[in-house]
């Protein structure tokens, strides 16, 4: 497969159900880019983006918004009225009431076929401790892993320290650099 630019373009990610990947991705790029076709299936993206800006991101990337959930992490309101399930915003160190909406969310995701995405940790890594976020997610993976749901976690590695994608590294099953 090649891009418009003529380079290789790199395969969409492939993951087992229950896996859960670390997705290293530049400042500029969507992870969701990186999803497979059938990934936008049965998907939950966890994100910083507009619900209406998501909705727009996954219509060019020839996904059906309809079978995307959402949860919007922001500190204003955000009115959306559009196909994506969506819920009020959290602010991006409340990780207590992500969890509680996380482990619901999951449930409407089909198992062994589900995917669950958070499209940037940096940003809760720059509000919460970082042992916090590591702990949040460590519980996220298990719930995930409990419905054999495919997560992906991506960050922008060029904006933490080697300690602390050493520590993110060593929690997932898979470790995909697409900078």
């Amino acid at each position: 497969m090649t891009r418009e630019d003529g380079q290789r373009a790199a395969p969409s990610i492939a993951l087992e159900a229950g896996q859960q990947a670390l997705l290293s991705v530049g400042s500029l790029k969507s992870p969701l880019s990186e999803l497979p076709q059938s990934g936008a299936d049965s998907l939950l993206v966890v994100s910083s983006t507009a619900p209406a800006d998501l909705e727009d991101e996954l219509v060019s990337l020839d996904r059906d918004p309809r079978s995307v959930g959402h949860i919007p992490i922001s500190g204003s309101d955000i009115s959306y009225d559009g196909p994506m399930w969506t819920c009020d915003p959290l602010v991006p160190d409340d990780l207590t009431g992500l969890s509680m909406r996380l482990s619901t969310a999951m449930q409407g995701l089909e198992a062994d076929r589900g995917w669950v995405m958070f499209d940037n940790l940096n940003v809760f890594l720059m509000y919460a401790r970082e042992e916090r976020v590591l702990r949040f997610l460590d519980h996220t993976m298990g719930l995930a892993r409990e419905r054999n749901l495919r997560g992906v976690y991506a960050v922008v590695a060029d904006a933490l320290d080697e300690q602390t994608y050493d520590v993110l590294r060593r929690t997932v099953d898979v470790e995909l650099d697409r900078r």
